[in-house]
């Protein structure tokens, strides 16, 4: 029976290896990836007039500095579409003050309503994708969370020149405020994770960065299908890999998020993000199960089990087993060296802030293996998942079947253009009677366009 045993735990350790090696030459691939696209000097591309669609919900400590990080883009021609879900929202109150301040870019601040079909963060990209104007060749979708530099516009859209590029999408590499466990845990599982579904071949789009041609967003029939559903990225990228189409994934457009979170507010993201490939991306996320699974037996069962060995005189397989448990922390040490030297060409610089979040990176792998392990597994069943106070219910492809929400007093039918920096420009310098007009874009009527009188806040 021991030996039986011995030889299945062996199996393990063998594919643990295996798959822990694979993913150390996918980490140094992606390495390499990111200095060659980082080393070249490109020239940016204008592919015409482009919508920028920011859904917004709440104030956190960094929106105004995120939002006005969006007015300060190099790209000459674009809208921004700023989206909340009711006028009530804090977001409004930071919004408008903004468009008051900036009204070099055309900008509007738009109210959804409540959605009553799928996910509140779809619904309301999708009211934004309703008011574009009709001369938008190529819409781009940003979180309120991010503060993207300068270029990063311009270099989004740029690879969508190229015939074999259908889509663009970046990643998110958070900058921990407090170098607490929880945000700690949240940098470096959330850099791990981005090195490995982020690659020069194939990527899963990021709804917080990425954009996509209007022609092929419309022809993918992707805001036909969008309002049912809860993950508006995997969807996105479910629909895009099932038409064969190239999702590109463009490393100078790597935006930095700040994060300041508890250990609950840590264990609510990593458990939605896990829902959400449960139900939308169930290969892969059946892949990390096994991957942390097989990780979890070898490394603790190594690390536990060569220990006792070693303590009751089996020196031979104790230390096999201890050095099984090493050979998996070196190699994930390895992988950390290499995301956390990506991540400085993705900042495009050396923050020695963040010394203490990459050494935390590189050594607590048991601790980060065990919390992602536990947040996979932990959606396995679940159907219902909470967001932003929101409630959702999802059935067995996925779509959403039952939202639970507080019922709000001021309940608002949108989508409704309720502001814009021109109309706001126009006030201040009294020239103009009447608002300037918006072109919105229905599905019913691609060219029907209504004069929609705007006023100030």
């Amino acid at each position: 029976m021991l030996t039986i045993f011995f030889i299945s735990f062996a199996i393990v350790a063998a594919l643990s290896m295996a798959i822990s090696l694979m993913l150390t030459c996918h980490a140094w691939e992606h390495l390499r990836y990111v200095r060659g696209s980082c080393g070249i000097d490109r020239t940016a591309v204008s592919l015409g007039r482009v919508g920028l669609i920011v859904p917004c919900k709440g104030v956190d400590f960094t929106l105004k500095e995120n939002i006005r990080s969006f007015f300060d883009q190099d790209y000459k021609d674009y809208e921004i579409y700023f989206v909340v879900e009711s006028p009530d929202d804090p977001a409004c109150g930071v919004v408008r003050k903004m468009l008051s301040t900036y009204s070099h870019v055309a900008a509007y601040l738009i109210i959804a309503g409540e959605s009553t079909a799928g996910g509140q963060k779809i619904h309301n990209l999708l009211s934004g994708y309703h008011a574009l104007t009709a001369d938008i060749e190529t819409i781009v979708f940003a979180d309120s969370d991010v503060a993207p530099q300068r270029d990063w516009l311009s270099q989004l859209v740029t690879p969508l020149d190229r015939i074999s590029v259908h889509a663009v999408t970046s990643y998110r590499w958070f900058l921990p405020q407090r170098y607490d466990l929880a945000n700690l845990l949240l940098f470096s599982i959330n850099a791990a994770a981005m090195g490995m579904i982020c690659s020069r071949r194939q990527s899963v789009i990021w709804g917080g960065s990425w954009a996509i041609s209007r022609e092929t967003f419309e022809q993918s029939d992707i805001p036909l299908q969008w309002s049912r559903y809860l993950s508006d990225d995997l969807f996105a990228t479910k629909k895009l890999n099932r038409l064969r189409l190239n999702i590109f994934f463009e490393p100078r457009c790597v935006v930095a998020s700040s994060s300041d979170c508890s250990i609950s507010n840590m264990w609510e993201f990593l458990r939605r993000q896990c829902f959400m490939g449960r139900w939308y991306l169930k290969k892969s996320w059946l892949l990390g199960v096994v991957h942390t699974s097989l990780s979890m037996l070898v490394f603790w069962g190594g690390l536990l089990g060569g220990a006792g060995l070693l303590l009751t005189g089996q020196s031979v397989p104790g230390s096999m087993g201890l050095t099984l448990a090493c050979l998996l922390w070196i190699q994930a040490g390895i992988r950390s060296k290499w995301r956390q030297t990506a991540g400085d060409l993705y900042l495009r610089t050396q923050n020695p802030h963040l010394q203490r979040a990459r050494w935390f990176d590189v050594c607590c792998y048991p601790l980060t293996l065990t919390v992602l392990w536990a947040a996979l597994c932990s959606v396995a069943a679940q159907r219902f998942i909470r967001w932003k106070g929101i409630g959702y219910q999802v059935g067995q492809t996925g779509k959403v079947r039952f939202i639970e929400r507080e019922s709000s007093p001021h309940t608002t039918n949108g989508p409704l253009v309720v502001g814009s920096s021109l109309a706001l420009s126009q006030t201040k310098q009294s020239e103009m009677d009447e608002g300037p007009k918006l072109s919105l874009y229905t599905q019913e009527n691609k060219t029907k366009v209504r004069s929609i009188r705007r006023r100030a806040a």
